[in-house]
């Protein structure tokens, strides 16, 4: 009986480490919708679909999306501090401000992931304040080799002048026998950190819209 329970409750975990590593906060029509980016990967080895509500319009939320990058360079992911200190050694901040000099972006950019630009995003798509579509061959971790990934942020019209922001995350990679740890191990990452860039955004957007100043601001290397 023991071992039984035990089976039960591995298989529970893994179930629920799959379920919220592909998809949270997504309703089932938002995961299975085709968005802007979904021809960037066109047959994914993994995805995930990640979304929040805003209060806020797409026109307030998007100055925040478009100035994404590595917080050196550009606003930042909107991770907290300690969390990109814990898992990528980072230690400047993300922006709370809206950066002028970061509002406008053409297809063919690239988007630093790196301090020293090793590691970047290319911008495939930009649709204010609907889509931004960024794409990477650069994002591979051991036991990964290669990797063609597509990130894309989605900004949909909700309720009360709301924003629904979705991020789609779809990747192919080599090598094959690397699945499981992309299932559980990337997954749990994406997880941890899409969600604190969701409410990261949502955040500042709210925070903005309602009049309210923001926390101690650290400027970058960038913007000092």
């Amino acid at each position: 009986m023991k071992r039984t329970a035990l089976i039960g409750v591995v298989a529970a975990a893994l179930y629920v480490a799959h379920r919220i590593g592909r998809r949270s906060g997504a309703t089932n029509e938002e995961v299975n919708a085709f968005v802007a980016g979904d021809d960037v990967v066109a047959d994914p080895m993994w995805e995930s679909t990640r979304a929040i509500t805003i209060d806020a319009t797409p026109d307030a939320v998007w100055p925040w999306v478009v100035q994404m990058g590595f917080p050196t360079h550009r606003a930042g992911w909107y991770t907290p501090p300690w969390l990109d200190r814990i898992t990528f050694g980072i230690r400047a901040s993300s922006s709370d401000e809206i950066r002028a000099d970061l509002q406008h972006l053409k297809p063919g950019e690239r988007i630093p992931d790196s301090d020293d630009f090793s590691v970047y995003f290319t911008v495939v798509d930009v649709a204010p304040p609907s889509a931004l579509v960024l794409h990477s061959t650069r994002h591979v971790m051991k036991p990964i080799r290669t990797s063609d990934f597509s990130w894309a942020f989605i900004l949909r019209n909700g309720e009360k002048d709301q924003t629904r922001l979705i991020i789609r995350a779809r990747v192919r990679y080599t090598p094959q026998w690397a699945a499981p740890f992309v299932e559980f191990v990337i997954g749990m990452g994406d997880y941890v950190n899409a969600e604190a860039m969701l409410h990261g955004i949502k955040t500042r957007a709210e925070r903005a819209r309602h009049g309210k100043k923001p926390g101690a601001f650290r400027p970058t290397r960038a913007a000092a």
